[in-house]
């Protein structure tokens, strides 16, 4: 009986450690296919878009001004939410490289704020 349930055992603990190496495999940046005219960010780079842009208002009249400059967790690179020549726009070195207008951003599930 012993000999049965710790081959049991052995079964599901394999089962499970294979399931969650394999669960870490994914590409965040192609979960979605992006639109025309449309860019697929991180998740943490759309949430930091999300956020900044509840956060500015429309009568901020200064058309170059960064409002937030961090390291993405996500890509592990330098990350920028900024306003250039009035349009508000996400630089990540990892899914925005030449920076993008907030705007055209989607996030990588699909699934819009």
């Amino acid at each position: 009986m012993n000999t049965v349930f710790a081959r049991r055992l052995f079964a599901l603990s394999f089962a499970l450690i294979c399931i969650g190496t394999s669960a870490c495999q994914t590409d965040k940046h192609t979960m979605v296919e992006p639109k025309p005219g449309m860019t697929v960010v991180c998740r943490a780079c759309y949430d930091e878009v999300t956020s900044v842009r509840d956060m500015v208002t429309h009568n901020d009249v200064n058309p170059n001004r960064v409002y937030s400059e961090h390291k993405c967790p996500c890509c592990r690179t330098d990350m920028s939410v900024y306003r250039e020549n009035g349009v508000l726009m996400v630089k990540c070195g990892g899914c925005a490289p030449q920076g993008v207008a907030c705007d055209k951003c989607l996030p990588p599930d699909g699934i819009a704020k």
